[in-house]
């Protein structure tokens, strides 16, 4: 029963008419279709950006990474080459002829590692006196001089029949086999040290076995008495060619420093390196010129000039194969590697007026 002073709330309700179908403007959820394709779109386009830009940043640093390498073993080959060059002819003090006691009856005796007088020698575009790894076309080179030892002094006289000079010595320091040039203002002598490198003298006998190109046999003397004031060098003596190792060319160095007693050294002096030029100039001449034009005439060349090409490590750095000026041509790379050409001419100082 209601009360009579409350209406009828539920007679009062309007009708609400149900469906199964959803009120107008309810709220949809996920994406149509056409929308995910243009999101898509959209992340390809940045992703395929970032990737462009990734690989652009990393060409770039390759390119300045191998540009960089290239120039830093541009400048230490160069380095390297001046040090020697500067050097050539170099005699100790010695102001006449060396008396040269090494044995050139020896087979494994060459004037081109152990002549002081022709101080320097090259070859143009052929093998000359370089390894078997030679690379055809490329020049090659050697050059002498002496080198000081620090602390190594002679105790006493030495007399002109002695084999032996004493030292101060008690280890000389000096290898056996080592080349070796002693004397004063007045004269020199040249022989290859057969004592072994802690005895406390320098030898110039005959040697054993396993000592060459050795010294020579008999009463050979030295060219006068010296002094306790004689100075002692030891010999540089280095050939300069371009060869290959695992397939890579690269500036290598034969030191015959101790003749053959041991296998000469041939070490790398910088990889990449794809050709070595020199040119001369011979006192009163006007030009450079090659090794055939020097032809006997080494004891005047009195400058040099060295052109390295070098290549950098990695390929595919250029657009398309570099070409340059080099010695005179144009040189067309054989790949995409970055190529530059370093340079340098030095005065043999030992030889200028």
């Amino acid at each position: 029963m209601v009360h009579p002073a409350c209406p009828n709330i539920l007679s009062q309700t309007p009708h609400v008419r149900r469906s199964g179908f959803p009120r107008r403007g309810a709220g949809q959820s996920g994406l149509s279709l056409v929308e995910l394709m243009v999101a898509m779109v959209i992340g390809l386009i940045l992703v395929g950006g970032a990737i462009q830009i990734f690989l652009g940043t990393s060409q770039t640093y390759r390119l300045t990474e191998s540009l960089s390498r290239m120039q830093e073993d541009g400048r230490f080959a160069l380095d390297q080459l001046n040090h020697d060059l500067r050097h050539v002819g170099f005699r100790g003090g010695c102001q006449g002829e060396i008396q040269n006691l090494l044995d050139e009856d020896d087979s494994k005796y060459d004037a081109s590692f152990f002549d002081l007088d022709d101080a320097i020698e090259g070859w143009n575009g052929v093998k000359g006196k370089a390894p078997d790894d030679y690379v055809a076309g490329t020049d090659v080179f050697v050059i002498k001089h002496a080198a000081n030892i620090t602390g190594l002094a002679a105790s006493g006289n030495t007399g002109q029949n002695s084999a032996n000079i004493n030292l101060q010595n008690k280890n000389s320091g000096v290898p056996q086999g080592t080349i070796v040039v002693v004397g004063d203002a007045e004269s020199c002598d040249m022989f290859q040290n057969t004592a072994n490198e802690n005895a406390g003298n320098l030898n110039r006998g005959a040697g054993g076995a396993g000592i060459s190109p050795g010294n020579k046999k008999g009463n050979q003397e030295f060219s006068k008495a010296y002094s306790g004031d004689l100075n002692i060098f030891t010999i540089t003596s280095h050939l300069y060619y371009i060869g290959t190792q695992n397939g890579q060319r690269a500036l290598r160095r034969v030191s015959y420093d101790r003749g053959f007693t041991v296998t000469p050294p041939n070490d790398e002096i910088i990889l990449g390196v794809w050709d070595m030029q020199i040119t001369y100039l011979l006192r009163n001449g006007t030009e450079y010129v090659d090794a055939d034009a020097v032809g006997n005439n080494w004891r005047d060349v009195i400058a040099v000039r060295v052109s390295l090409l070098l290549h950098s490590e990695h390929n595919n750095l250029a657009d398309a194969p570099m070409v340059l000026p080099y010695n005179g041509a144009a040189f067309t790379a054989p790949d995409r590697r970055l190529y530059q050409v370093f340079t340098t001419t030095v005065a043999l100082r030992n030889r200028l007026p």
